[in-house]
């Protein structure tokens, strides 16, 4: 499974090269590094295969490169726009009026390894909203005061659910005071915490704990997707307000799931190189691969 592996002081040496030379002056390192690591990793892109070939895209070497540039330029953006770049950013706000509706009421916002995800952080600082960011991998400590600088509000909250119960009464008190909780859905950690849905037109299991959370406390889910649209321009998209009118309870979570599956299918098809799960995702070809 694809992690990132920066450093606090590397993310420095960026930052301070930024602030020296600009944007356009520094973006030339990143197809050095893109460069680098679809070289070093060049084997790995056969577990792409079967992605690539789902939003039809040719399983080429070019085109894994293109993928981990598309990357890279994504986690460059994810930290300079720490710095001033924030305020020059282009944002573009599609179907924001389902966001507003949730700003009132409190509730879940689905997201995906695709696009920007990274700049959650940032995009909802405009809003007075707190948000409660939900991950089960570890996080160094210098990387988060990094991402969370400037929060002088604490409007951001890390919650990990490495935390056990506590991490389940945070959740709890974000729900009751009608915060946003994000988590993310598209990467299995425990296989018991699964749902199936239809996605690219495979079956595909997805992380079950949004849908979960959201069929027990009946808390509304909201698709939301970050992609880089150019250079300092993001595209933020909502899907419209998840609620699902089953009544058979075991059929609740599959149908909020698959409205959310059908939210994220058309975005990843749309932004096909901004899909950074960077491993064999489907588990037939997981299961023939061990």
């Amino acid at each position: 499974m694809a992690q990132y592996r920066g450093s606090p002081l590397g993310i420095k040496l960026i930052i301070t090269l930024y602030k020296r030379f600009g944007y356009s002056g520094i973006k030339w390192l990143v197809w050095i590094v893109a460069f680098f690591y679809a070289l070093v990793s060049r084997k790995k892109r056969h577990e792409l295969n079967s992605y690539y070939k789902a939003v039809g895209l040719p399983a080429t070497y070019g085109t894994y490169f293109r993928h981990v540039h598309a990357f890279s330029l994504n986690i460059f953006d994810r930290f300079v726009a720490n710095e001033s770049m924030q305020e020059k950013l282009n944002i573009t706000r599609i179907n924001v009026e389902a966001f507003q509706k949730l700003h009132i009421s409190g509730g879940i916002l689905a997201l995906s390894h695709h696009g920007n995800w990274a700049q959650s952080f940032k995009i909802f600082q405009t809003y007075d909203i707190k948000l409660n960011i939900i991950g089960d991998e570890a996080i160094d400590e210098g990387i988060q005061k990094l991402e969370t600088q400037g929060d002088g509000n604490r409007r951001i909250n890390i919650i990990s659910m490495k935390n056990g119960m506590q991490a389940m009464l945070d959740i709890a008190r974000a729900i009751n005071n009608k915060e946003i909780i994000i988590i993310m859905v598209d990467r299995i950690r425990q296989d018991n915490k699964t749902v199936e849905v239809d996605f690219l037109g495979r079956r595909t299991l997805l992380n079950s704990g949004a849908f979960e959370i959201a069929r027990m406390r009946s808390t509304p889910i909201l698709g939301c997707d970050i992609v880089r649209d150019g250079d300092e321009k993001l595209k933020v998209q909502f899907s419209d307000i998840i609620t699902s009118k089953q009544t058979d309870k075991a059929k609740i979570i599959p149908d909020l799931a698959q409205q959310y599956a059908d939210f994220l299918d058309q975005v990843v098809r749309d932004y096909p190189l901004q899909w950074f799960n960077f491993y064999e995702f489907w588990e037939k070809e997981r299961n023939e691969t061990r």
